[in-house]
């Protein structure tokens, strides 16, 4: 590419949560290293939040051809919203307008935005780009599987299976409930399928706002996953066959990333809220091989308060050192045992890379399932909400990489799971396993890999082409 205003620029609206941001940056650091023009759009609420979590930290400037806009969210750092669904709401009533305005001054900058990432949460970005007049593409930052549950939703209502009835549903067996249909995935229970569908409501919000969602991905020019065609196979031949738009499945991203020579925006993409501790890793070089069992679940799911304890009590029992994150809204006064770590936040990658992580003891967010694969480390699942179920039932059954704690554990039974993933039958399995995907993973994001490959094809045939 020659000039300025021979570049693609392409414009990622990414969901203000790290989960979601962060592939959304890697993204844009890959597309940036093709020379595409990227502009990375927060809300005004993340925006804050981020500029309150590196205040006093050196800040990098941004590389040519990078580029951050805010959007007003109406939102208060003050007030912020307290559930998913007044956030949701918030930002699909206050966003549109604002980001419209933002589409219409790039239209006519330089270079003119060519195309519009959208990440699937956010379909006030996707609605605003066809209202304005530029193509619109579709990147769902889960796995392939929690698509596919999402866009079971409607077929749930239609079938009768939801809205649940009774209020013991959790206990009742409801949730066993089998869903043999769901293309792509044998064996599916309604349990395994994302949690926002379980609910004895007729009109719950969340169902509907989700069925929303999937109608303007598939309406989309395109989509965009996180994963390898390997991993996912039989879900992604079943998306191919279901949706009209051709699928770019371009993960694990980060093993992408950081392959790139000279990455310009490594310096200035950190996108947590948190602050790293910096201790753990030598924590970590006094430990054996494959002796400490790492804990963390992610940027936002939360066990509760009556879980902690019992969870905090078999860690200290199971035997083995562990390094537990314990981010400071999930702070409580748990039990530690003599050889446990606890921190507010780490570097993940890090941490699982280090070879002496045994056992990742995780909510099952994709981003967390893809960097334990691609450091070859087995999975215990404790997953929390959304798709993060649907996760956990392939971690188990359809990849073999771990096993899933069974709700309402006591300390004695986490313990036990523990000791056996750690050095027990299944325990091994998983890790033979998960090596073996490891190496899948790496063929599928080298040169000529089917990852890699797809980079190349999404940037040729839908991001060149722009409007």
């Amino acid at each position: 590419m020659g000039s300025t205003q021979q570049k693609p620029h392409v414009v990622l609206v990414p969901f203000p949560a790290h989960g979601h941001v962060a592939p959304h940056t890697q993204l844009a650091r890959i597309l940036l290293a093709r020379g595409v023009h990227v502009t990375l759009v927060h809300t005004e609420l993340h925006h804050r939040r981020l500029l309150r979590a590196k205040r006093g930290a050196e800040v990098s400037s941004s590389p040519p051809g990078f580029g951050v806009e805010v959007i007003s969210d109406g939102l208060s750092l003050e007030d912020p919203p307290r559930t998913l669904q007044a956030h949701h709401e918030t930002m699909e009533k206050n966003c549109l307008q604002p980001f419209k305005a933002l589409l219409r001054k790039m239209i006519n900058g330089m270079p003119p935005v060519s195309c519009v990432v959208a990440d699937t949460p956010m379909p006030f970005a996707a609605v605003g780009a066809r209202e304005v007049g530029v193509p619109d593409v579709q990147f769902f930052t889960a796995s392939a599987c929690g698509l596919m549950g999402y866009l079971q939703f409607e077929e749930l209502v239609k079938r009768g299976v939801i809205p649940l009835k009774g209020s013991d549903y959790k206990s009742d067996g409801s949730l066993d409930t089998p869903l043999d249909w769901v293309p792509g995935m044998k064996g599916m229970r309604l349990r395994d399928m994302p949690t926002f569908c379980h609910t004895t409501d007729a009109n719950e919000w969340l169902v509907h706002f989700h069925v929303h969602q999937m109608k303007i991905a598939a309406s989309s020019k395109a989509l965009i996953l996180n994963t390898f065609y390997e991993m996912e196979k039989d879900v992604l031949d079943a998306l191919a066959a279901h949706l009209p738009q051709p699928i770019y499945n371009v993960g694990p991203i980060a093993s992408i990333v950081a392959a790139l020579p000279g990455d310009k925006l490594a310096a200035s993409s950190d996108a947590s809220l948190l602050q790293e501790d910096r201790e753990c890793m030598a924590w970590l070089d006094g430990k054996a091989t494959r002796s400490v069992v790492y804990v963390s679940f992610g940027s936002h799911a939360n066990m509760g308060d009556t879980t902690l304890p019992e969870f905090a009590a078999g860690l200290a029992r199971c035997g083995s050192p562990y390094l537990w994150v314990l981010r400071p809204d999930m702070a409580a006064d748990v039990e530690v045992g003599e050889d446990g770590l606890v921190v507010p936040w780490c570097a993940q990658e890090a941490v699982l890379d280090h070879p002496a992580v045994g056992l990742f003891v995780s909510h099952c967010g994709w981003n967390s399932i893809l960097e334990s694969v691609a450091a070859g480390v087995p999975v215990l699942g404790c997953p929390v909400v959304s798709e993060q179920t649907t996760n956990c039932r392939q971690v188990s059954v359809s990849w073999g990489i771990g096993e899933e704690l069974p709700k309402g554990s006591k300390s004695n039974e986490i313990a036990t799971i523990v000791k056996e993933m750690m050095a027990g039958k299944k325990g091994m399995e998983a890790r033979e396993k998960v090596l073996e995907w490891k190496r899948l993973a790496e063929e599928a994001t080298k040169d000529g890999g089917s990852s890699h490959e797809n980079i190349g094809r999404l940037v040729d045939d839908v991001l060149l082409k722009g409007r």
